[in-house]
């Protein structure tokens, strides 16, 4: 059951990822994760699309809450490879460390 990633570069410092999972009874499900560079935090937007209407849920996540910034350092990766010009990684850790 594949699930397809999609990448868009929203500016300079946002990219947006959305898996767009497999229909499942009737309805749509979606995840769209922003991670925003210059803000340090994920807003995370989960969709269910089905005949009656959409449901949505939304978290936003300060990269400080996060266990690990594996996967900020690939989406940092994955803006720069778009052509984004996002604040460099290094100075983001260390802001991170510094207010910890």
């Amino acid at each position: 059951m594949p699930n397809n990633e999609a990448y868009e570069k929203l500016n300079d410092y946002t990219l947006s990822v959305i898996n767009d999972f497999d229909r499942q009874s009737g309805a749509d499900p979606e995840l769209r994760r922003i991670f925003n560079f210059k803000a340090r935090h994920i807003t995370s937007i989960f969709s269910q699309y089905s005949g009656s209407g959409v449901a949505n849920a939304m978290l936003v996540q300060n990269f400080s809450d996060l266990d690990s910034l594996e996967e900020v350092e690939l989406m940092h990766q994955k803006l720069k490879a778009q052509g984004g010009n996002p604040p460099d990684l290094a100075r983001v850790k260390r802001v991170l460390t510094t207010a910890a």
